[in-house]
């Protein structure tokens, strides 16, 4: 009776960590007018906005390890000091990046420190019960599969990046001149203070997200069942896992390479001023990755054991579905046509005809698919977990279904519309769309609505 008593107080804790993660992501970005955050200016965020996009970008990589602790059984943590330590980590890290909004040394870039350390500590800590758990060679570990140490890899980039933010975090507050080593380093490779700094920023900001979305697409992959499909199915879902899975340890050691070296990856298909990176090759087959999984996870299922979808979470499924899709025509098919059309967009650089083209893109892809495109996703497993069994079409959880497919397809013509014709009203349109289906998100997450509990686990 006790242990029950127990396990009814951890999963109480975790439904009010997740709907706190969620309602902070959705404040922040109501709020970010009020902190004077100027979403669509073109180019590269300012210090104090990619300061701010931290305050979101955090919080919802905690919302990927509280999701990862929902799948897993991962007996060795204890749920409840994890889930208040995350909550917290929300609370300090976001606070600091909300106030830290100039360079240098502050209170609020303390902070901020501490909060970012602390989330560093709740990824080790997750990263190490994997471990334990896979070494357990047990039948649930087994079940996982390639999705699993998709997880499980993209955790461990997640914590490779975080250390190179700090580097560079270090080199705008203090100087890289004054970080210990440097002198060693520049007097191996040459490399010099600011493109060490714009290594380490680069390099930092391009893994991080190209871990977490795969390991967004690994928890899709693992709550879909996708080992329970048809066996050609089973063998795409296994494909799409393991083209992700290459991809993103290529790009680990691409940018990890890049950003202590100096070195820039050479352009592939080069021709003239055109030609595509070999990092950004190696991000278009990640999300290719993604894409691959769509054939996968689609479908019904075969094993006896298995268990069914609810009404809400096969809508949920389009929703998943769907984001992959705007993500891939969001960045990569733009990106592509840009780097062939140098000529024209010039890197945005003036007076190329195409510089504030190329700049608009810029942002718009930081706003869209790098920022609105994964916090929906993440509330989506959420809601989609927290529903998983309840075969009444309950309206909130319907609404945000509805309300974030219609946001991202919105969201995806808004993207290109101001890309390609300066007109950015339909993007904003669209993010007050995406908005109501946060607020809907975050109404089906209250902690107090009489669900049963039933986050699937492997």
């Amino acid at each position: 009776m006790k242990m029950q008593t127990n396990d009814a107080k951890t999963v109480a804790l975790s439904d009010v960590a997740l709907f706190f993660a969620v309602g902070w992501i959705f404040v922040t970005l109501l709020s970010s007018p009020f902190f004077m955050v100027r979403w669509f200016t073109p180019g590269d965020f300012s210090y104090s906005s990619a300061m701010y996009y931290h305050g979101i970008m955090v919080p919802l990589l905690i919302l990927l390890y509280l999701l990862t602790t929902k799948m897993l059984p991962l007996k060795v943590v204890d749920k409840r000091l994890y889930t208040a330590g995350a909550m917290l980590s929300i609370l300090i890290v976001g606070i600091g990046s909300i106030f830290n909004t100039s360079k240098g040394l502050s209170a609020a870039a303390v902070v901020q420190i501490i909060g970012m350390v602390m989330t560093d500590c709740l990824g080790i800590a997750l990263l190490s019960a994997m471990a334990i758990f896979a070494l357990g060679k047990n039948k649930k570990s087994e079940n996982t599969g390639t999705a699993f140490w998709l997880l499980f890899t993209s955790i461990a980039a997640i914590l490779i990046a975080a250390p190179m933010g700090h580097l560079a975090g270090w080199c705008i507050d203090i100087g890289a001149r004054s970080l210990p080593g440097f002198n060693t380093l520049h007097n191996a490779t040459g490399i010099k203070p600011d493109d060490f700094q714009d290594g380490l920023v680069g390099s930092h900001s391009h893994l991080i997200v190209a871990a977490l979305m795969s390991g967004l697409s690994a928890i899709a992959a693992i709550y879909f069942q996708y080992q329970s499909r048809v066996d050609w199915r089973k063998r795409i879902s296994s494909l799409g896992l393991w083209i992700t899975l290459v991809s993103l340890l290529s790009a680990t050691g691409i940018y990890v390479f890049s950003a202590t070296a100096g070195w820039e990856p050479p352009a592939l298909f080069a021709s003239g001023p055109n030609g595509i990176p070999l990092d950004d090759v190696v991000l278009t087959m990640l999300e290719i990755g993604f894409l691959i999984l769509i054939i996968g996870l689609s479908g019904s299922f075969t094993n006896a054991g298995s268990k069914g979808f609810s009404p809400i979470t096969a809508n949920l499924r389009i929703s998943i579905f769907l984001n992959w899709i705007c993500g891939f025509m969001a960045t990569v098919l733009p990106g592509i046509y840009i780097e062939f059309n140098e000529g024209f967009y010039g890197a945005g650089v003036s007076p190329a005809p195409g510089a504030l083209n190329d700049n608009i893109f810029i942002r718009a892809h930081l706003l869209y698919p790098f920022l609105l495109l994964p916090v929906i996703f993440v509330v989506t497993l959420a809601v989609s977990c927290r529903y998983n069994h309840t075969m009444k079409l309950r309206t909130w959880p319907k609404l945000f279904a509805r309300a974030s497919i219609f946001g991202m397809v919105l969201g995806l013509a808004g993207e290109i519309l101001w890309f390609t014709m300066k007109q950015k009203y339909i993007l904003i349109a669209a993010i007050f769309i995406l908005g109501i289906a946060l607020i809907a998100g975050m109404i089906s997450l209250w902690p107090g609505t009489d669900v049963k509990e039933s986050y699937h686990e492997v």
